[in-house]
C-alpha cells in the first residue's frame, strides 16, 4: 500500500534468528551454553558471545548478533552456509595448542574426558574429545600429537553445516521496510505524504539483540505522538 501511494520499500528479510544444526557433536547437549566466537564461513560475518545449544540446533546472543549483521546475506545464501565455531572466544590455534601441550605434562596420569580445562561445561568438553577421535578415558599423557592437532581444531576451527533458521518461525525482528531516506527523524513524519507518520518495524531499522529494537520502536512512536499531537 505505502509502494503504491510512492514510497520506496526495502525488501523485507528476517533478523535476529537462531541456526538449525543436526550435528552429532551437539544432540545430546541442549540448554547447554558457552561464551564464543562464530563467524560463516568464505564471508566477513562473525561475532562474539554467549552461544546457547538448543534441540534444532545453536543459538543465544552471539547467534543473534551474527543473524543480525548477516540478515541479508544470509538470506541469498537461503540459510545454507557452514558456521565455524571457536569454543574458546577466540584463541587461536597455536595458543590453544601449546595450552594443551602444558595439560598433558600437568594431568599426565588423568583422563582426558573427566573435567574440562576451559571454561564451558564438562558435557561439551566430552564432547568435542570424542569427535576428535580421543577415548574420553584416555590419559593426557598417551594423548598423540595427531589427537592434540585434532582437538585444538575443534576447540578452535569447529565446522558445522547450518540448513535454515528458526524452525518455528520465531525470528524476533524484520530487516527492510520503508526507507530512511523518505523520512524525517526528527517528526518521524513522511517526507512523501504529508501527515503520514512511521514507528517501528515498518522503517527499514534493526538492530542486534540487547533492546536496541524495543527502544526504536518507543523511541519512533514518542516523537510520531508528540509531532501529531502538536498538528492538532
Amino acid at each position: 500500500m505505502l509502494a503504491a501511494m510512492g514510497h520506496t520499500i526495502i525488501e523485507p528479510v528476517p533478523s535476529l534468528f537462531t541456526f538449525n544444526i543436526k550435528d552429532t557433536r551437539i544432540k545430546d547437549l541442549m540448554g547447554v551454553s558457552a561464551q564464543a566466537s562464530v563467524k560463516v564461513n568464505g564471508t566477513k560475518l562473525e561475532a562474539t558471545g554467549p552461544l546457547l545449544i538448543t534441540h534444532w540446533g545453536m543459538s543465544g546472543p552471539g547467534i543473534l548478533r551474527l543473524s543480525a549483521w548477516g540478515a541479508r546475506e544470509l538470506a541469498a545464501k537461503n540459510y545454507q552456509f557452514t558456521l565455524i565455531v571457536n569454543w574458546l572466544d577466540g584463541m587461536d590455534a597455536e595458543d590453544c595448542e601449546t595450552q594443551l601441550k602444558s595439560l598433558k605434562q600437568e594431568n599426565a596420569k588423568k583422563a582426558v574426558g573427566k573435567k574440562s580445562p576451559f571454561v564451558f561445561p564438562n558435557r561439551l568438553w566430552e564432547s568435542l574429545v570424542t569427535a576428535s577421535g580421543i577415548d574420553p578415558e584416555t590419559r593426557w599423557a598417551d594423548l598423540s600429537k595427531k589427537q592434540i592437532d585434532a582437538l585444538t581444531q575443534q576447540l578452535t576451527n569447529a565446522h558445522f553445516q547450518v540448513n535454515g533458521k528458526s524452525t518455528f518461525k520465531e525470528e524476533f525482528v524484520t530487516a527492510g521496510g520503508v526507507s530512511l531516506k523518505e523520512v524525517n527523524f526528527k517528526t518521524m513524519e513522511s517526507k512523501v505524504l504529508l501527515n503520514l507518520y512511521f514507528a517501528g518495524e515498518i522503517l527499514d531499522i534493526d538492530a542486534i539483540t540487547g533492546g536496541f529494537n524495543f527502544q526504536n520502536a518507543w523511541t519512533g512512536g514518542y516523537i510520531a505522538a508528540q509531532s501529531i499531537a502538536g498538528t492538532l
